[in-house]
Formats: structure tokens, C-alpha cells, sequence
């Protein structure tokens, strides 16, 4: 009897390990495909942001030059972008406005 009990404690543990490892190749490929996809968004998004950053100094520094107001809200391109991007633009637009209004 003893023999019995051990026995199917010793099928249990095998079991619960076989679970336990077959659940880890599982799960282990759908995390990289998520660390993956995480990797493409920051890329797109430090992408998205640079570009902003690129045209806001343009516009700060056109904006500055044409004696205009500090208002990044008046490109149609900073009302129309993604979060990353204006959030770049107001970052570019103030360096541009700030290095045209240093030279006057």
C-alpha cells in the first residue's frame, strides 16, 4: 500500500513538472514577440518625435523671424500630428524660436 502512494505521488510531481516546463516553451516565445513589438513601437515613436523635432525648429525658427508670437499651435502640422510628434515639434519649435530670437 505504501508502494501505491508513492507511486502516485511520484506521477503527481512528474506531472506538475512536465506542465511547468511545457508552459515555459510556450510562453516564452509569446514574450518575445511582445519585447519585439514593444521594440518596433519605441523605434516608430522616437521616429515620430524626431521628425516633430526637425519641423519645429523650421517653424520656430520661421515663427521668430517673421516676428510672429511663441505659439506652436498655429502649424497645422502640430494640430494635426500624433502625441510623439508634437510633443518633439513643441520641443524643436522652442529651440528654433530661442536660436533665431539669440541672433536679432
Amino acid at each position: 500500500m505504501n508502494w501505491d502512494r508513492l507511486k502516485k505521488r511520484l506521477m503527481g510531481v512528474a506531472l506538475v513538472l512536465v506542465l511547468l516546463l511545457g508552459s515555459g516553451m510556450i510562453l516564452e516565445p509569446t514574450t518575445q514577440a511582445r519585447t519585439q513589438g514593444r521594440r518596433w513601437y519605441d523605434r516608430e515613436r522616437r521616429e515620430e518625435v524626431n521628425r516633430g523635432y526637425r519641423d519645429g525648429l523650421d517653424r520656430g525658427e520661421e515663427d521668430a523671424r517673421d516676428r510672429k508670437s511663441h505659439n506652436p499651435n498655429n502649424s497645422e502640422h502640430y494640430r494635426h500630428g500624433s502625441n510623439p510628434y508634437r510633443e518633439g515639434f513643441r520641443r524643436g519649435y522652442a529651440e528654433g524660436y530661442r536660436r533665431y530670437a539669440r541672433r536679432r
